[in-house]
């Protein structure tokens, strides 16, 4: 998923910073994060999107190297250049204001009552409000696409809800006409047909793009079917839309009857697993079961790996054949996550090249609190250098009643309810690593010592002695048992 950014206008509209645009061009550019640098050439070390700050020391003097200067921070791709005054200089080099109208990079004036920490920090709050914002509106979307998939004309329904979580409009056509819509498709967007065309044809992309007037429109292919959804709006699509955009499609997806869901969905996929491993959204659960191949009411398991040697481009279309199941993903950490049906042991476990967490077999309604344990046995499994494989409820799992067994973890671990999070996590992985606290470390990426202090502080709360064994084996059952979240893990 891309960066989150913020909109140059939104940091021109902070009455607080004082700043004000002197020349460049007007219309709104996003900034991705700030950089303050006084070297002679700073797009050496900008990535693109940056709003770079400068208070002019060692400044270019000459008309023609400021103009090399700007030019260099434009090809760059910096979003825009803030000049300091005082001390070093008064005013702003009027060479400089006439350098980033020609070659159209917004220039602001930062006053000398406003330092660059103080921006700095402004715009690190704004992107942190932003990505809450975003993800708050992922969260609305993805429940609203849900409802609208259960609807029994799904399909549509998912169209005219994502074109109006989208803010703009959603069309799906196929190689003959328009089959559905969501919003009001702007007059002349002759792009829907262009770009469907594009998908439809023999060996053409799985997706495309085009940019007009502001705005931006994406077709998607939809799997294996001979359909591509269309959308549009304006402005150009942010991350939060691309993520919104990407649930539908996985929906849609699904939903068409694609009886496998190949690798141009990738980003699909990865989406439609969060979707339900975050939620179990009970209402998609006969069409994901339909793509897998399966009837729906059977048992699933989650799948978390990586490579166990030197890491390298997986292909996601061979990882997904093994694993028996086209509801694999591509994580941004580099591991892979599954969704596959609970109908024989996992192949890729066996595989020493990689290092593979299975959680035991469930029904839907357990898969949120499967995918939360396999992603701490995928730690063990790193810790440990092997493959997990979780075990399902039998031995003393067995003998005791769920309600029983959440009462008494419930009860044994209710002194670490107001505790630090880090406390119940620790412990769990120092009693999973046969109490070794360099194998803890490992496993929570803190050092032993951190590891120590943090048993030694639930030791106490607990007033147990960690070491006995009795106790461990006491504490072990209370922490499988106990539901998830727990206050202490949230």
């Amino acid at each position: 998923m891309a960066t989150v950014t913020i909109g140059l206008h939104e940091l021109l509209g902070r009455t607080d910073l004082g700043l004000t645009q002197l020349s460049g061009p007007r219309a709104d550019r996003t900034i991705r994060w700030v950089h303050i640098c006084e070297l002679p050439d700073p797009g050496l070390y900008l990535t693109g999107g940056e709003l770079l700050l400068t208070a002019g020391v060692d400044f270019p003097d000459s008309r023609a190297e400021i103009h090399r200067y700007v030019r260099r921070l434009v090809a760059a791709g910096a979003a825009g250049l803030g000049f300091g005054v005082t001390p070093v200089h008064d005013e702003v080099p009027p060479d400089l204001v006439t350098a980033c109208q020609r070659h159209g990079l917004p220039l602001l004036l930062v006053p000398s009552r406003t330092s660059f920490l103080v921006i700095s920090q402004v715009v690190s709050l704004m992107l942190a409000a932003q990505e809450r914002a975003g993800q708050h509106r992922i969260s609305l979307a993805q429940a609203a696409l849900t409802r609208a998939a259960a609807r029994p004309d799904g399909v549509a329904a998912v169209v005219r809800q994502l074109g109006a979580a989208l803010g703009g409009w959603a069309v799906l056509v196929d190689a003959r006409h328009r089959l559905s819509s969501g919003g009001a498709v702007p007059a002349g967007t002759g792009e829907v047909e262009e770009l469907a065309a594009r998908l439809l044809a023999p060996g053409g992309p799985s997706s495309a793009t085009a940019h007009r007037d502001g705005g931006q429109v994406v077709a998607q292919a939809l799997g294996r079917t001979d359909r591509v959804l269309v959308a549009g709006r304006e402005p150009a699509f942010f991350t939060a839309d691309r993520a919104i955009l990407e649930v539908g499609v996985a929906l849609l997806t699904v939903l068409s009857g694609a009886d496998r869901l190949p690798t141009p969905v990738a980003e699909s996929v990865t989406a439609l697993l969060a979707l339900v491993l975050d939620g179990a959204a009970a209402e998609v659960e006969p069409h994901v079961a339909a793509a897998a191949g399966v009837p729906a009411g059977g048992e699933w398991q989650v799948v978390r790996a990586r490579r166990a040697g030197a890491a390298g481009e997986i292909d996601r279309a061979e990882v997904a054949t093994r694993l028996g199941t086209p509801l694999a993903g591509l994580l941004a950490d580099g591991g892979v996550r599954a969704l596959v049906p609970a109908t024989g042991p996992c192949q890729l476990a066996a595989d020493p090249r990689w290092l593979v967490a299975v959680s035991a077999p469930v029904r839907w309604a357990g898969l949120p609190g499967a995918a939360r344990r396999v992603e701490r046995l995928l730690k063990q499994a790193v810790a440990q250098g092997r493959s997990i494989i979780e075990s399902p409820r039998t031995g003393v799992d067995g003998l005791v009643p769920p309600a029983e067994a959440a009462e008494f973890a419930l009860t044994r671990l209710a002194p670490l309810a107001g505790a630090p999070a880090p406390l119940i996590e620790t412990l769990r992985a120092w009693l999973a690593g046969g109490g070794n606290w360099e194998t803890a470390a490992a496993m929570l990426g803190v050092h032993r010592n951190t590891v120590r202090h943090r048993v030694a502080t639930a030791a106490k709360l607990l007033g147990c002695d960690p070491q006995d064994p009795d106790t461990r084996a006491e504490l072990w059952l209370a922490l499988r048992w106990l539901p998830e979240p727990h206050p202490a893990q949230t």
